[in-house]
């Protein structure tokens, strides 16, 4: 009896001991897993480092065109703009940061990121050759520009563009369109009008994204997160300033968040993850959308919500991306034409996603979908790794009548998309498998560890407790049963009591 008494005690002690711990282990177990990661994330830290100064995992930059179908339509003002789509177009982008250098505060590094671009054949829709029909880009920039100027000069511009013909829409190839070609006419009438002494800084090549092959977006200066993984990768200055200076309010001037390609570790649901993008000349927010998972891992994905792009009128405060401060867009545009070289260039999502619906209906051929439009981020909650991610955008030319350019007479006003483009990434098979290894396996061996300590246990002192139980429930039902025996036995004749 007393050895099964010592052995329902230790049943119970060991039950007891393995839940306690079990418990304990569970914020234990989390500070252990922070501390790591602390140390590992951080610019400091060579792997860190060697996968920040050149990204581990492809870029695939990807470009549809929009073809014109009816141009004659449209410049007499008689028709709304018919597109079709053309592509995709991709391109292999490879990203190398140079000019690296720790500052002397130990907590910031100053970067530049050279991008290279190089056609992706083989997972194309066609090839670099082909053709669209589409706005006549230096034309519209030159005519944006004019509209601010003194009429003589408009007239003078007028009568240049008049003697070379210059048409509206032109068909120009894929390449032509996205790296840029010569217009040997409207380079003289640039020249002519800077020779009288104005100064129009446009460059004597045309195209989306000329100069943008082999070349830096600016000189960066953010922090490494030394001691502060919170601050993992936030952005200073870019260019030497700590501000933006193309909008009209110092809300919108300021530089927010990181480049969106690492943020800080400890992800929770409710954060709100700040990016700069140089491409729109402004920092833009992304909310959680929902859990997701990359090549088996759990990941949150982040969305920009509709809000970023919308007008003052629906969120005041994107008052400030007004420019001038009384020329508002509707939502889902922004213009960019103050850090653009005054092009009349305005960005959106592609196929209008989240704009205006008179936007959207402005032109025939816009069908917008968040999945296939929305612009994505998934990142691992521990570490803030990037597993996905998709940055896509239009770009677009506000086509409107302009006095004393004659091609522009008959324009209706009208916000014409030219292409638009999904820069994204996503994790290889070789890193997710790194990563299972290094971190989630023994994570998950942690977490399960626990709880079958916790479920052990527990389990332990049940059947001790149910032990105990049975023995006490038969235990009296056995002494009653002695009991009621003897007094049987008290009853029957010729039995001495």
């Amino acid at each position: 009896m007393k050895r099964q008494c010592c052995c329902l005690t230790a049943l119970f002690v060991v039950g007891f001991i393995l839940l306690i711990a079990g418990v304990a282990f569970i914020p234990a177990s989390k500070s252990i897993i922070h501390n790591e990661i602390n140390e590992q994330i951080n610019l400091k830290n060579k792997a860190t480092k060697d996968n920040w100064v050149k990204n581990p995992t492809p870029i695939k930059f990807q470009i549809w065109a929009w073809n014109l179908t009816n141009p004659d339509e449209v410049k007499a003002g008689t028709g709304k703009p018919t597109l079709v789509q053309r592509g995709p177009y991709t391109y292999i982008e490879n990203r190398q940061k140079v000019a690296i250098k720790y500052n002397d505060d130990n907590k910031t590094v100053t970067y530049r990121e050279n991008k290279f671009y190089s056609f992706d054949r083989a997972n194309s829709n066609g090839t670099e050759a082909d053709e669209i029909v589409t706005v006549n880009i230096p034309l519209m920039l030159i005519a944006n520009v004019l509209k601010k100027e003194f009429g003589v000069l408009q007239t003078l511009a007028a009568a240049l563009l008049d003697w070379a013909n210059e048409d509206l829409f032109v068909t120009l190839s894929i390449k032509d369109l996205v790296w840029g070609y010569d217009e040997p006419l409207i380079n003289k009438t640039i020249s002519l009008i800077n020779s009288l002494g104005f100064h129009l800084n446009i460059s004597d090549k045309f195209g989306i994204f000329v100069g943008t092959n082999g070349t830096d977006d600016g000189v960066y200066n953010i922090m490494t997160g030394e001691g502060d993984s919170s601050q993992f990768g936030i952005i200073k200055t870019w260019n030497f300033a700590p501000n933006l200076t193309f909008w009209t309010s110092h809300t919108c001037n300021m530089l927010n968040g990181t480049d969106g390609t690492i943020f800080h570790p400890f992800m929770e649901k409710s954060d709100v993850l700040y990016v700069f993008s140089s491409d729109l000349c402004r920092s833009i927010y992304f909310t959680y959308l929902r859990d997701n998972k990359q090549k088996g891992i759990d990941v949150y994905r982040f969305t920009t919500p509709p809000d970023v792009f919308q007008s003052p009128t629906d969120n005041p405060a994107n008052q400030g991306y007004c420019t001038p401060s009384d020329n508002c867009f509707p939502s889902g545009l922004l213009n960019v034409e103050n850090c653009h070289f005054g092009a009349p260039l305005i960005f959106s999502q592609p196929h209008f996603l989240n704009a205006d619906p008179a936007i959207i209906h402005g032109v025939n051929g816009m069908h917008p979908n968040l999945e296939e439009h929305g612009t994505f981020i998934d990142v691992e909650p521990y570490t803030g790794a990037a597993f996905y991610a998709a940055k896509k955008l239009q770009i677009n030319i506000l086509l409107e009548k302009v006095d004393h350019i004659e091609q522009t007479n008959l324009l209706k006003r009208t916000v014409l998309p030219v292409l638009w483009l999904n820069e994204s990434s996503r994790i290889t098979d070789s890193l997710a498998d790194e990563f299972k290894s290094q971190l989630a396996t023994p994570l998950m061996a942690m977490h399960i560890g626990t709880y079958v300590a916790i479920g052990l246990g527990s389990l332990l002192i049940l059947v001790a407790i149910a032990i105990i139980a049975w023995k006490k429930i038969f235990g009296d039902r056995n002494r009653e049963m002695t009991d009621l025996s003897g007094d049987r036995a008290d009853l029957v004749p010729g039995v001495d009591s």
